[in-house]
């Protein structure tokens, strides 16, 4: 009975007004919700364009992050650059000389990708715009060359390669790029002339280098250092084709622009003096000299070692000889003064 009566007056209660009192607000429902706040909003400029950035500002940003931490962006980056550049006409706003200063010392870059992506963008470029740079690009190359890295050894070939394939005639005449080069790839085959030691230390031990070949994970690479080795020495030895004489020679000779990078760097002018390594070599016959008086004993050498092991080194090594036959078969070595005899000179004007 008294349940029923609690229900009856629970039920009048939804239809009862409640009675106000002068200066009290209304109550509130349960599922009030305030709707008197503000809300604040964020907007970037960016956001306000409409416009996407232009071709200029992508290839300029892409361009710096080939300097990034993160192997995929610097491989990503090498990968749209390489895409402008071999459209039709190649698209290429900040020139071929900053260009290679960004992406040349990825060589020796850690990552395969990276190495390989950098490689389909170099022979992307246009030959006579790499050639005012071929002393910074050949810096690099020998040091990826000489990398400790087996693996970045071979990449450095491949840049060998495709710098000798776009401008090997200036590359072997221009300063420091011919015995330097011809140094390191002595270095990486381990073929150097054994001098006999001085004094004999103990047990026996002497200072004279051993070289070894046949290594198990990188014995193609060997076969391979060879070639390149040979491409080198016929670019360096190759005759130079003599342009017939005209008598507008005379004014021609004068008045027209030099072609070749640095014309008259062999005066040293500018530049600090050079020692032998650095010197420039521009002609056969100054190359075989120097070629005949610090590599050839080694090269024959290391030639007839690699022929005995047969297979690619064999076959390398055949192709390394007849370069070596063709280049330095006419060679006569020029009667030049002894250094015995360097004093004879002195008191002399010349």
């Amino acid at each position: 009975m008294g349940s029923s009566d609690r229900k009856k007056k629970e039920k009048k209660k939804d239809f009862q007004k409640p009675k106000l009192k002068v200066g009290k607000s209304k109550p509130k429902a349960s599922n009030f919700t305030d709707t008197s706040f503000k809300a604040k909003s964020i907007v970037l400029q960016q956001q306000l364009s409409e416009t996407a950035p232009d071709v200029v500002e992508r290839f300029k940003h892409q361009l710096s992050l080939t300097s990034s931490r993160t192997d995929t962006q610097r491989r990503d980056a090498l990968s749209y650059l390489t895409g402008q550049l071999s459209t039709n006409p190649p698209t290429n706003p900040v020139g071929t000389s900053t260009l290679l200063q960004k992406v040349l010392p990825l060589m020796p870059d850690s990552s395969k990708s990276v190495r390989s992506q950098l490689l389909k963008l170099l022979q992307q470029l246009p030959a006579d715009e790499v050639r005012p740079h071929l002393q910074k690009a050949m810096l690099y190359i020998r040091g990826a060359m000489t990398h400790l890295s087996q693996d970045v050894k071979d990449d450095g070939l491949n840049y060998m390669e495709w710098l000798l394939d776009i401008a090997g005639e200036d590359v072997v005449a221009s300063p420091g790029c011919w015995v330097k080069p011809l140094k390191d790839l002595m270095s990486v085959l381990g073929w150097t002339l054994p001098t006999a030691p001085s004094q004999a230390t103990k047990g026996g031990w002497t200072t004279a280098p051993r070289t070894t070949f046949g290594s198990k994970k990188f014995g193609h690479s060997f076969p391979r250092q060879m070639m390149v080795l040979a491409k080198f020495l016929e670019l360096g030895f190759k005759p130079e084709t003599p342009n017939p004489w005209t008598p507008n020679d005379w004014v021609s000779g004068i008045s027209t622009v030099p072609r070749t990078p640095d014309p008259f760097g062999y005066l040293g002018l500018f530049k600090p003096p050079r020692d032998e390594d650095g010197e420039i070599y521009r002609n056969r016959e100054d190359r075989q000299d120097i070629f005949a008086r610090r590599f050839m004993d080694a090269v024959e050498a290391g030639v007839d070692m690699a022929k005995k092991e047969g297979g690619a080194a064999g076959r390398a090594a055949a192709v390394l000889d007849k370069a070596l036959r063709d280049g330095m078969g006419d060679y006569e070595r020029a009667l030049r003064v002894d250094d015995d005899e360097e004093g004879m000179w002195t008191g002399y004007i010349m």
